[in-house]
């Protein structure tokens, strides 16, 4: 076999490969899927960063959850004073929904109700805050409501009496279970999960998760 039926065969091996790589790739492509729920905006969602909702990133979140905590400082890391991400918040808009995983977490529920009265009187992204923060502090406790809650309330200067009462009313516990119907509609069952745009956000990394948001 001469030099040039060697470089022909080579070639032609590599061609077939490459071809049949193509092929492969082709077919386990991995799937996009679209979930329009995930990205259109209800008149009760709770929304931050940029009011145009070109890109709509959808949180489904747990108070009680640790793993929602780290996403929390992440997110409150790029909106904070000074932060160097700023420009992520003029073309992102910041969708927090319900997913309290009563299964497992006791609280998951009344500590949603809490962030949700608080949100009737406009606080709810700063009860949010309060709620992540003392995570560890009223998972634990035997009466949230009056050691932890109403305190949190005071502290935002909220109408402590109002917001006990909305914390218990039906309305508050029907705007949480509707979240969690929702989520559980498309298939969301451990937190946090994200959704941009309607495509389920798949990352490693914060870092990912960052370099993702500012390429929008």
């Amino acid at each position: 076999m001469n030099k040039n039926t060697i470089v022909i065969s080579v070639v032609s091996v590599l061609g077939i490969f490459l071809i049949l790589y193509g092929v492969y790739m082709l077919i386990n492509k991995p799937e996009v899927v679209f979930f329009q729920q995930a990205k259109d905006l209800k008149a009760d969602d709770h929304i931050k960063w940029s009011r145009a909702k070109k890109n709509v990133l959808t949180e489904y979140s747990d108070f009680q959850c640790p793993s929602c905590k780290s996403a929390h400082d992440f997110l409150n890391s790029i909106d904070a004073s000074g932060s160097a991400d700023l420009d992520i918040t003029n073309k992102v808009t910041l969708v927090f929904r319900h997913l309290p995983l009563y299964q497992i977490h006791d609280k998951a529920n009344v500590s949603a109700y809490a962030a949700d009265a608080a949100g009737i009187q406009g606080k709810f992204w700063e009860m949010s805050d309060l709620l992540f923060k003392n995570q560890t502090s009223w998972s634990t406790s035997n009466d949230v409501l009056k050691e932890h809650f109403s305190m949190y309330a005071k502290e935002l200067k909220l109408d402590v009496d109002k917001f006990t009462k909305d914390f218990e009313s039906q309305e508050v516990r029907s705007r949480v279970a509707q979240d969690l119907r929702e989520a559980e509609l498309i298939g969301v069952d451990s937190t946090p999960t994200f959704f941009l745009n309607g495509q389920k956000v798949d990352v490693n990394s914060y870092n990912e998760f960052k370099k993702l948001l500012k390429s929008l």
